[in-house]
């Protein structure tokens, strides 16, 4: 922290603001993941297939009959800069504020918020579960301003009174592009026990010539909304002939303004200072999310689609010869552990785009989108 003068020559803003400047960056040593050894090392669930965009299609466990083998392991990719600045004033007429600015790029390999090991690694997102890449967090704040404006004067009498409004400004909250699978067609495999699949396998988008998709990866299913869907993936700046990064997008920035009210009241100040030291009475007004009090149309709050994930394609994979054979629709859509065992090589198979759906990525909050108002009394020594 360090304070300075804004004094411009023939402008002079005052003396004595409050500079502070942060930075700190943080490497991964020893972090830890989980894998599934009943995938990865069991002779039933070997070899391991390769999927039409290269990435592994693993045993589907729960079809084989075999149980998860849920390993804690470590990996030392990852990292992440925080910076930070803050500027603050308290004038001399009661007038003060507080302004800061902070900035996040954090890269991390697992969540890790379950309290179950299988499930911390079914939550994972990435294209090799087994294997995963650091790539964005999904706790990331890219970008957040805070404002502070405060004023304080004796308004009755000797008694104190302060104002405070506070402002928080922030970028929305980091998704993937994934997808839409499910326990009777989970495309790359899936874990035993009865445990289903989540949609977190990220998403392929194939390339487009002449405003169609033409791609050897992706066959088109009658019905399959193509023309929506390449007008989505353009708009949303998708990366076409390839596996989406993870939380690759955010959702939409919101804002939020508290408003609170400190009355200072008479006490028996003089005779309670005899036992606590100086001390104070006050009445307190606190409303969070002022702007809802208002308007009811304002002071909206955003999130980002459920578990971080935005499934917007159902498919199957598919046998490429079987489509040779039998025509798109005709081929018959690989479950179970078939996926595995068919596709053992690099044009083995294809997705076969069945459905599209034009999911929004921001979702209004409707607990933190309303007013809230407490009342009390504090005591202070």
């Amino acid at each position: 922290d360090q304070t300075f003068d804004m004094n411009f020559g023939q402008i002079n803003l005052g003396e004595d603001y409050l500079v502070s400047l942060q930075a700190l960056y943080a490497m991964t040593n020893n972090g830890f993941r989980w894998e599934n050894l009943a995938q990865t090392e069991l002779a039933a669930a070997l070899p391991v297939g390769t999927a039409p965009d290269g990435r592994p299609i693993y045993a589907d466990l729960q079809a084989l009959g075999i149980n998860n083998a849920i390993q804690l392991t470590n990996y030392d990719d990852g990292e992440s800069l925080t910076l930070s600045a803050a500027l603050s004033k308290q004038f001399e007429n009661g007038l003060g504020f507080y302004a800061s600015y902070a900035f996040q790029d954090t890269e991390t390999v697992t969540p890790g918020t379950s309290s179950r090991g299988v499930s911390n690694y079914r939550a994972i997102i990435d294209s090799d579960r087994n294997n995963p890449s650091a790539f964005t967090s999904e706790f990331q704040v890219e970008h957040s301003f805070k404002l502070n404006l405060s004023y304080e004067r004796d308004i009755f009498g000797d008694l104190s009174s302060r104002f405070n409004l506070f402002g928080q400004f922030y970028s929305g909250e980091p998704f993937s592009y994934t997808f839409d699978i499910g326990s009777s067609n989970a495309l790359f495999g899936r874990p035993g026990s009865s445990e289903s699949p989540y949609d977190n396998d990220l998403l392929y988008v194939p390339t487009v010539s002449g405003g169609a998709i033409s791609d050897p990866n992706v066959v088109v299913a009658t019905g399959f909304q193509e023309a929506e869907f390449i007008a989505y993936a353009q708009s949303h700046g998708l990366n076409f002939g390839a596996i989406q990064d993870r939380h690759d997008d955010e959702s939409a920035w919101t804002q939020r303004w508290d408003f609170q009210y400190q009355q200072e009241l008479p006490f028996f100040n003089d005779w309670a200072a005899k036992y606590v030291g100086d001390n104070s009475l006050k009445f307190v007004v606190d409303i969070k999310n002022v702007a809802n009090l208002l308007n009811d149309e304002w002071g909206t709050q955003f999130g980002g689609p459920g578990f971080d994930t935005l499934p917007i394609v159902n498919a199957d994979v598919v046998s490429a010869a079987d489509v040779q054979a039998n025509g798109v629709d005709g081929a018959t859509a690989l479950t179970g552990d078939a996926p595995r065992t068919t596709c053992l090589s690099s044009g083995d198979c294809v997705y076969r785009f069945n459905d599209f759906d034009d999911d929004p990525s921001s979702f209004r909050s409707l607990t933190r989108s309303v007013y809230e108002i407490r009342v009390g009394l504090r005591f202070e020594f």
